[in-house]
């Protein structure tokens, strides 16, 4: 295969010249820098971009995360590769987990330095045998992965998956691997694969946007060439990063398109499409669901007396006590102004009867209030309770809401007409009735609403 036509690479400390000499014989195009030492290397990378730089190992290897951490900020989504005698493999090995790229036992030679720079090539003979007679050696398994459309399984994967990208085209590209080879793609946390008897694994760290994400971890077989495998890794695990950082960035701007920027809550055009969801989910498990909608007692008071600032800082606070008042699975959202909404629905769906002579299911342990009342009563005490210094000595206590519950499918069977019970409850009765109260749809009118226990 054909060399790349253009690499500008960077190599430090290279004192016998030999990373040089194979460079010039692999990519004869190359634009070649070559600085003495680590310091000459960094000022070096601060003025000038490079596609690759080569390290030598040597002069690190005392303090490797944090010269390797160094480097690999200031060469942000260039290769960054170390090159070491054999002794140095295994802490060269453990620099993979700091940010490494690759790295190559010395001597290197011009075939493994392809191999580096480019997709391995069918031929491929252990990495310090002499180049010499090379075409006639045997293709190994993981050479014929050279002939893998990874590009067309790799945007095939993000097309289909923009959120779980790495994932998809991890579990494509086993469809050609399999028996022989497996990858795994392990997040961060997760627990990395146990090899069959006869394999062994290679693994690799995954970056996106500079920050380590994941694992990707290579199963193959003993007998197989382990460093074209490594550099193969390599390169996948640098294309599947930036997968990682396309599936980052589409989670961010899809949180910014349903999330409220000034409370962090979910907005109203997500509260719509969650509730419409979970309706029909409710319809075709038979469970209930609670809309709750509330709003801050008299809020123009507030902006009016101390300014729309102390009123944003009264929206944010309000909006982290609901917060710490819900379940996990609970949706809470800012529908405008001082306008929220709480959906409450049982995550395990209908309950069961207990059959005879089973025990009773366990009691949620947590103190988060389990029914929609007990939520809207521990809501108020924490409401209350603050002292909210921004409103001064006189704002303790004050701060109130008043909210309507409505029920699906007791109240109303679409989520348009939950919204309209529980809209037209909190005006005409919460809000009538002297506010500071939770009100049911269907309740009697003068009954009192449910207020916070003493």
């Amino acid at each position: 295969m054909s060399p790349p036509p253009f690499e500008n690479v960077l190599v430090i400390g290279d004192a016998d010249r030999h990373v040089q000499g194979a460079l010039a014989q692999a990519l004869p195009n190359a634009n070649v820098t070559a600085v003495a030492s680590v310091f000459d290397g960094i000022a070096e990378m601060t003025a000038n971009r490079y596609t690759t730089v080569l390290a030598s190992a040597e002069p690190i290897e005392r303090r490797p995360e944090a010269a390797v951490k160094t480097l690999r900020q200031l060469a942000g989504e260039s290769r960054l590769v170390m090159f070491g005698q054999s002794s140095l493999e295994p802490v060269s090995r453990k620099m993979l987990s700091f940010g490494l790229d690759d790295y190559i036992v010395t001597p290197a030679t011009p075939g493994e330095l392809t191999q580096i720079f480019g997709q391995p090539s069918l031929r491929v003979a252990p990495a310090h045998s002499d180049d010499v007679g090379l075409a006639a050696a045997e293709p190994t398994k993981i050479s014929l992965l050279s002939g893998l459309p990874l590009a067309d399984i790799v945007l095939d994967a993000i097309l289909a998956n923009p959120q779980g990208g790495p994932d998809a085209a991890v579990k494509q590209i086993n469809a050609h691997l399999a028996p022989s080879m497996q990858l795994h793609y392990v997040r961060n946390g997760g627990d990395g694969p146990i090899p069959p008897d006869g394999s062994i694994t290679l693994s690799h760290a995954i970056r996106a946007n500079t920050e380590s994400v994941a694992t990707l971890h290579l199963v193959l077989p003993r007998d197989e060439e382990e460093s074209a495998a490594r550099h193969f890794l390599a390169q996948l695990a640098q294309t599947i990063g930036k997968v990682a950082t396309i599936e980052d960035r589409h989670v961010r701007m899809q949180k910014l398109a349903i999330t409220d920027d000034l409370t962090g809550l979910y907005n109203a055009r997500y509260f719509r499409h969650f509730l419409t969801k979970i309706i029909a989910k409710a319809h075709a498990m038979r469970f209930p669901v609670t809309l709750i909608l509330f709003d801050i007692d008299s809020f123009k008071t507030y902006n009016d007396q101390f300014g729309h600032g102390v009123g944003d800082e009264i929206l944010r606070q309000t909006a982290s006590l609901i917060k710490r008042c819900v379940r996990d699975h609970d949706l809470v959202a800012r529908l405008g102004g001082d306008e929220f909404a709480v959906v409450f629905w049982e995550k395990e769906g209908p309950r069961q009867p207990r059959e005879p002579g089973k025990p009773a299911p366990a009691v949620p342990s947590s103190r988060i209030p389990q029914t929609p009342k007990q939520m809207f009563q521990r809501f108020q005490r924490l409401l209350a309770s603050p002292d909210f210094s921004i409103l001064g000595a006189t704002g303790k206590g004050q701060l109130t809401i008043s909210g309507a519950m409505a029920v699906y499918p007791y109240d109303a069977q679409d989520v348009g007409g939950l919204i309209e019970a529980a809209d037209r409850e909190l005006m005409f009765s919460a809000k009538a009735s002297g506010k500071n109260c939770l009100k049911l749809v269907g309740e009697d009118p003068e009954a009192p609403g449910e207020n916070a226990e003493d």
